[in-house]
């Protein structure tokens, strides 16, 4: 107990700003962000997986928690939250947890896998506590954070092609292409987080195709969270690199005139990069043959690489989806596709505003999610240190991270591979710590 209290009293301190605001609901404004860590500390305070019953782990988490409100690691208003959440739990049994959306919570309960069945509820065995199920899965069992049935195998590309603004001058992209494989095809590349040069899954395409723009003076591979998640659940993710504008040309990769070649050339490396990934699939001596549907394109990109989006999805028709991510949008983009558009609430690069004005602009069906405590950042791997990428006053990566593939994942799933069943988690209610606009 002396152990849980000291961890309890860390999270304390942590997230004392947010419990100042004393008049918040539990997970709601300035205390949103501290309450969701205050109830993961609790949550994990107890073994589960060693729990003997499911009593004695009950038992433990009802004392975690009376210790984390005497200490004020946890706020009054959350105590019925935590309660709830220990004893939804599935430690200490064989049952599992079901659940579904439901207004602006959810109903779950811990029951056998037969008595899921039914009433929209899906036997959940991967998820130890019944808020996840509702929260994560919307009932379906099927967590967007969690990798899918196949591994991930990469291969970089190299292609070249003129310069837009030069065409004298050759201009080298070096794709990383991440696609679906067999599970356990090879080691896993620690910089690429995928098996190199690893076959293509024989059988289950072609797979839907995302283009991936980096951002300014980004890399191909700086978003590996969610191309590799997106390639283990069946899309071929495609990223060339913007030379001139990359990570590896720093500092002169942020300069105004880096800047305004970049955004001449991104367009054409991305329909160059396109052009040749649809080649490629046709091309029975190529190892991506018949990976990819030409009919199933969507295009995808961070910060630069998000106004990189907009100039390709709306001039090129074979685009079907559109996500931009913590996007530039100077002018007036306007998307006839479908499309997401995600934001973090507190970014401190690009114009919130400007992009809440494109989404009002484009064409449905088309969905915003504003990530709460994260800023620029949130959809990179990297984090520079800034006040909007700032853990533990900000999210961190992992926590931000989450939040994004509960939204990214399923949309790709329903409206570039057509999965119909992964529009139960669209559907369902805000999960804490995000701000939804839909109008689909």
């Amino acid at each position: 107990m002396r152990t849980l209290l000291a961890a309890l009293l860390v999270v304390a301190s942590l997230g004392s700003a947010g419990r100042a605001r004393a008049a918040d609901a539990c997970r709601t404004g300035a205390s949103e962000l501290g309450d969701e860590r205050a109830l993961a500390a609790v949550r994990t305070a107890c073994d589960c997986d060693g729990a003997p019953s499911r009593a004695a782990y009950r038992r433990c988490a009802h004392d975690a928690v009376a210790v984390a409100l005497a200490t004020g690691a946890l706020r009054t208003a959350c105590r019925r939250t935590a309660r709830v959440d220990v004893d939804s739990s599935t430690c200490g049994t064989a049952r599992v947890a079901c659940g579904r959306p439901s207004g602006a919570g959810g109903a779950c309960r811990v029951t056998t896998a037969p008595a899921c069945q039914g009433r929209a509820r899906t036997a959940c065995t991967a998820l130890e506590h019944c808020p996840d199920v509702v929260t994560w899965t919307a009932g379906t069992c099927d967590d967007p954070r969690a990798p899918g049935p196949w591994g991930v195998g990469v291969r970089t590309v190299r292609l070249q092609k003129p310069s837009v603004v030069d065409p004298t001058q050759p201009r080298t992209l070096d794709v990383v292409v991440w696609y679906p494989t067999t599970p356990g095809a090879g080691p896993v590349d620690a910089s690429l987080k995928g098996v190199v040069d690893a076959p293509v899954a024989a059988g289950d395409g072609p797979w839907p195709l995302v283009m991936f723009s980096h951002g300014s003076c980004g890399y191909p591979a700086q978003s590996t969270f969610l191309t590799t998640v997106l390639a283990s659940r069946g899309f071929v993710v495609a990223a060339p690199p913007h030379p001139g504008n990359t990570l590896f040309e720093f500092p002169t990769c942020g300069t105004a005139q880096a800047q305004v070649a970049s955004f001449r050339e991104r367009p054409a490396d991305v329909q160059f990069t396109l052009d040749a990934m649809l080649a490629a699939t046709a091309d029975p001596a190529s190892p991506f043959s018949g990976a990819v549907d030409p009919d199933r394109v969507g295009m995808m990109g961070h910060s630069f690489g998000g106004l990189t989006t907009f100039l390709a999805a709306t001039t090129d028709p074979r685009y079907k989806v559109a996500v931009p991510l913590a996007p530039a949008t100077p002018g007036h983009p306007v998307l006839t596709i479908p499309s997401l558009i995600g934001l973090g609430a507190i970014d401190s690069v690009v114009s919130d505003p400007a992009a809440r004005d494109a989404f009002a602009a484009a064409a449905r069906p088309k969905m915003l999610f504003e990530v709460g405590d994260a800023g620029h950042y949130a959809f990179s791997d990297l984090c520079f240190p800034a006040s909007d990428c700032n853990p533990p006053v900000t999210r961190t990566q992992a926590e931000a991270h989450a939040l994004v593939l509960r939204y990214v994942v399923p949309f790709l799933e329903v409206y570039l591979a057509g999965h119909a069943d992964a529009a139960a988690l669209l559907d369902a209610p805000p999960v804490p710590g995000v701000v939804v606009r839909d109008e689909r």
